[in-house]
C-alpha cells in the first residue's frame, strides 16, 4: 500500500511542478490508437491518435475506454468518444477525465477530417483542457492538433501528428507539452496488420510503440505490443456482437504492476459498406 501511494505522490509532482506540464496518455489504448495506420483495423477511437483518419471512418460510431492505472483508483482514466459522418466530411468528439477528487484533468475535444484526393487524409483538432487541484482555483488551456495519414499503397499506410503545435500555456511558468508522432501501419493480409509509431515529447527521450494485430475470426481479434518508454509490454482482445464491440487489455509496468483495461465500441455502418475488421 506504502508503494503504491508514492507512486501517487510522484505522478501529482509530475501534474503540478512539470515545465513542461506532463501528459496522461491511457496506457491500454496504445494498443487501439495504432490503428490511425490502418484501414482494416481502424475504429472510433483512432483518431484521437491522429484526426487525419477520420475520413476513413465513414459511419456513426461511439465508444467507451476506462482503464485504473496500476490497478489505482486514484489514477483511472475514462474516455468518451464519436464519429459524425456529415456528407463527405467526419467529425469526431472526444471528453476525457483523469484522476479522482483532489487531482483531476478533464479534456474535450473536437476534431474534423477531410480526404484530399485518394492518397491523403488530413485531421486538425482543438482541445479544452481543465486542470483541477483541491485548494487552488482550476486552470484551463485550449490547444490544437494536426495530422496527416498518405496511403502510398493498399497495403502501406503512413501518417504523422503534432499535439500542441503552438504551445498551449496553463500559466505564467507552465504550459502543456508538445508532441510529434510519426507512424506507418502494413496490412499483410485482411486478417493481419503490424504497426509501430516513433514518439518524441518535450524533454523525454524519444519512444517507440508498436503492435501486431490478428483477426482470427470474424467475430474475435487479438492484439499484442509494447511501448518502449517504459519497457511496458501490452496485450488486448475482442470480439463483435452484431454492432457492439468489447475489448478487453491489459499492460504492464516491470516495477508498478498491471494497468486492466475495457473498451465498448458501438457502430452503425450503412449497408453499403462491408463489415470491417476490428482494431
Amino acid at each position: 500500500m506504502r508503494k503504491k501511494f508514492c507512486i501517487l505522490i510522484i505522478e501529482l509532482i509530475i501534474c503540478v511542478a512539470g515545465k513542461p506540464q506532463a501528459l496522461h496518455y491511457p496506457i491500454q489504448i496504445s494498443a487501439a490508437s495504432l490503428g490511425a495506420y490502418s484501414k482494416n483495423f481502424t475504429d472510433v477511437f483512432s483518431f484521437t491518435n491522429n484526426p487525419a483518419i477520420l475520413p476513413s471512418q465513414k459511419k456513426l460510431a461511439a465508444g467507451f475506454y476506462s482503464e485504473r492505472r496500476f490497478a489505482l483508483k486514484e489514477l483511472s482514466f475514462h474516455s468518451l468518444v464519436a464519429t459524425l459522418p456529415v456528407k463527405s466530411d467526419l467529425f469526431g468528439l472526444e471528453l476525457n477525465h483523469f484522476g479522482f477528487t483532489d487531482y483531476n484533468e478533464s479534456k474535450l475535444g473536437i476534431a474534423y477530417g477531410k480526404k484530399l484526393g485518394s492518397l491523403i487524409d488530413i485531421g486538425i483538432q482543438f482541445d479544452y483542457n481543465l486542470f483541477h487541484i483541491a485548494g487552488y482555483k482550476d486552470v484551463s488551456v485550449i490547444n490544437g492538433e494536426l495530422g496527416i495519414v498518405l496511403h502510398p499503397s493498399e497495403k502501406i499506410n503512413i501518417g504523422m501528428h503534432i499535439f500542441n503545435p503552438f504551445g498551449g500555456k496553463i500559466n505564467t511558468k507552465e504550459r502543456l507539452a508538445s508532441i510529434v508522432c510519426f507512424g506507418v501501419g502494413y496490412e499483410a493480409s485482411e486478417q493481419v496488420c503490424i504497426h509501430a509509431e516513433i514518439k518524441k515529447e518535450e524533454n523525454v527521450p524519444v519512444y517507440i510503440n508498436a503492435g501486431l494485430r490478428y483477426a482470427f475470426a470474424k467475430q474475435f481479434f487479438a492484439g499484442i505490443g509494447i511501448e518502449t518508454s517504459s519497457a511496458s509490454p501490452y496485450a488486448c482482445a475482442g470480439f463483435f456482437w452484431k454492432n457492439i464491440r468489447m475489448d478487453i487489455g491489459t499492460a504492464y509496468h516491470l516495477q508498478i504492476g498491471f494497468t486492466p483495461s475495457l473498451r465498448l465500441l458501438f457502430e452503425f455502418a450503412n449497408k453499403e459498406q462491408g463489415k470491417r475488421q476490428p482494431s
